[in-house]
């Protein structure tokens, strides 16, 4: 299973003044924002939820086909376990544990899913020069944001030279995968953690197997990653909320409301996941690059994508490139848009901008 978080996101809906489901969600993350929905018991909707990957999951769909909800719940639930049997780390037999036990020289198969992931965060990884980076496992370790997290009250920040050995096994490029289905290493130390990128895979696995049932309106979330298609149960366009991004915050201060219509919304964000020490904030989300937390003001950001797996990977990238880099990435690339929050600190008083892409009021519905 993956690690606990709570969720990021929530999804509002009016038909009546009930909060009937608050999401769960990480790390990662970001993302936060966190789901609440209104009307679960309209006759047009059927909602399924369970547990996976360390966090919860909603599939709602709306004005669906008789056809498409028979055995929709058992097979939601089995590709979500060929999915955690695959790319989760506390699973010693998952094939991410294979390869990470893996020794110098050898090689080992890998399943399609596997394969298709490993493709998209090269991708982000070249993107980003680096920002985004799966194989940074060692130094969320060693900053005691990994599988053993430390203790708030023993915690202290690691020394140079511990950064500088752990650097040595971080990067990309140590992951061998020329050979088509296939990986090996190319430095013993090399650790892959898909977990920045495989829920947002799950969910676009889960939209494929409601598209392929017939299912046009759908929202899935999966610890707070979230796509939806079509509308909800009351015709409008599937709500989805960003909560202010403030320590210690209550998980319904809302700062905006999209309505994005189609498409996957993820946020991440330092605000969740962090230790203090000297009256200093070190968040969870280190730049693989210098092996340090960030320290770019950035906290929180949001991208608007097709798929939830491209949104995974880009929404911690954009993190750690910081506004500018980020903005000038996301203008390049089709279909993304994004919305960075910051800090900026005046007078001795802090305070939270926004900077957004040309497209992100657009696409997300504003």
């Amino acid at each position: 299973m993956f690690p606990f978080f709570p969720s990021l996101f929530f999804v509002v809906s009016r038909y009546d003044l009930r909060v009937c489901f608050i999401s769960v969600f990480r790390t990662a993350l970001l993302t936060g924002i966190l789901l609440l929905l209104f009307g679960c018991d309209q006759p047009s909707e059927h909602i399924f939820r369970g547990t996976t990957m360390g966090t919860t999951y909603t599939v709602r769909a709306t004005h669906a086909p008789a056809s498409a909800l028979s055995g929709l719940e058992r097979a939601i639930q089995d590709r979500l376990e060929r999915i955690n049997a695959s790319m989760s780390v506390y699973c010693p037999e998952s094939e991410i544990s294979r390869f990470n036990a893996l020794s110098m020289g050898e090689s080992m198969p890998i399943s399609e899913d596997f394969e298709h992931v490993l493709r998209v965060s090269t991708q982000v990884y070249d993107q980003t020069g680096g920002a985004f980076d799966p194989t940074v496992q060692p130094l969320l370790n060693l900053w005691g944001f990994g599988s053993g997290a430390a203790n708030q009250e023993t915690w202290r920040p690691p020394s140079e030279e511990a950064v500088r050995h752990a650097l040595a096994s971080v990067g990309l490029r140590l992951v061998d995968a020329s050979t088509p289905g296939r990986l090996s290493k190319r430095h013993p130390g090399v650790q892959l953690d898909l977990g920045g990128v495989a829920k947002g895979f799950a969910v676009d696995a889960l939209t494929v197997l409601l598209e392929e049932r017939g299912v046009r309106n759908y929202l899935v979330d999966i610890g707070g990653d979230v796509r939806v298609s079509g509308r909800n149960a009351e015709g409008e366009p599937w709500r989805i909320g960003v909560n202010q991004p403030e320590r210690g915050q209550d998980w319904n201060e809302i700062l905006l409301v999209l309505r994005p219509g189609r498409g996957a919304v993820l946020t991440s964000g330092d605000y969740r996941q962090f230790f203090e020490h000297d009256g200093l904030f070190f968040s969870h989300i280190l730049d693989p690059r210098t092996g340090h937390p960030l320290e770019n003001g950035v906290a929180s950001v949001t991208v608007l994508a097709e798929t939830a797996v491209l949104a995974d990977a880009l929404v911690t990238g954009l993190m750690v490139l910081g506004v500018e880099k980020g903005l000038e990435l996301v203008e390049s690339l089709h279909g993304v848009e994004a919305l960075f929050l910051v800090r900026v600190g005046r007078d001795g008083v802090e305070e939270v901008l926004d900077a957004r892409s040309s497209g992100f009021d657009h696409a997300g519905g504003l």
